[in-house]
């Protein structure tokens, strides 16, 4: 099924080269629908997430991540359900690629702090925190 959808798609877009506009106007739709598809996963996660199911959440954040790769958010979501899960070293590396992808993500480098303290690098947590509260916004 998922191939003749990529079939369909690809004659549209070949089909849309012989209509001006036509063309970008389907793949703005699909670009739409791409984003409303990983906000979905990441709904579906953090549903999972509450329900303490970390595994189930791990992978609709993944499936986010498959959709939009750069998305801080979910790799710091995906980073805290895996830490959960018992995963930690992958926790680790997805909690630091949040603030790596956006530096100022104050919650990116809250959990990270949470997630150095429980293993006992209390410096890093610290300097982690810091970046927290030196981006976090305003409260009014």
């Amino acid at each position: 099924m998922r191939w003749l959808s990529m079939i369909i798609l690809a004659a549209c877009l070949a089909l849309g080269g012989m209509t001006p506009g036509w063309g970008s106007d389907v793949q703005e739709k699909v670009r739409e629908s791409s984003e409303k598809a990983a906000k979905n996963y990441l709904q579906e996660g953090l549903l999972q997430a509450g329900e303490g199911r970390d595994a189930e959440a791990a992978a609709a954040f993944r499936r986010a991540l498959a959709i939009k790769p750069d998305w801080a958010e979910a790799h710091s979501l995906l980073g805290s359900a895996l830490s959960r899960s018992g995963n930690l070293p992958e926790a680790e590396g997805e909690l630091r690629k949040a603030v790596q992808l956006q530096p100022d993500y104050a919650e990116g480098w809250y959990f990270l702090g949470e997630f150095l303290k429980s293993r006992g690098k209390d410096q890093e947590a610290q300097e982690a925190f810091a970046k927290a509260k030196q981006f976090a916004r305003p409260r009014h």
